[in-house]
């Protein structure tokens, strides 16, 4: 059964979760990538060492954002989500989906179009 489920959530068909943060002074503790204008769902890029979001535990990596607080932020520009998290009062509620294949897939390809800047400019 777990491997059915690994193989599941690997090929991006895993089961949303909520996940309530605290809002405080510090952030939320996290980093998205992606949005509309670059053709890609919104995810959380990173998670900050001991910032809120770790130490809450409830997100990771790889887990592809797709509501705050009610409002849906799939097919939304990358600007639209920094709102919604910055706007959000005393806690986040989010709805994500870990889809960690498909941040691999985006990453590698931010990494191209870099490195084919890179030779343009040199």
């Amino acid at each position: 059964q777990a491997t059915v489920a690994a193989f599941a959530a690997s090929e991006g068909h895993a089961h949303p979760r909520v996940v309530e943060l605290p809002k405080t002074d510090e952030g939320l503790g996290f980093n998205i990538m992606g949005g509309r204008e670059q053709n890609s769902p919104i995810y959380i890029s990173r998670v900050i060492p001991g910032g809120v979001a770790d130490r809450h535990g409830g997100l990771k990596r790889g887990d592809q954002l797709l509501s705050v607080n009610g409002v849906s932020v799939e097919g939304e520009q990358h600007e639209r989500a920094v709102e919604l998290l910055k706007a959000a009062q005393g806690s986040v509620r989010l709805v994500v989906r870990y889809t960690p294949r498909v941040l691999d897939e985006m990453e590698a390809r931010f990494e191209k179009l870099r490195s084919a800047r890179r030779r343009q400019h040199s």
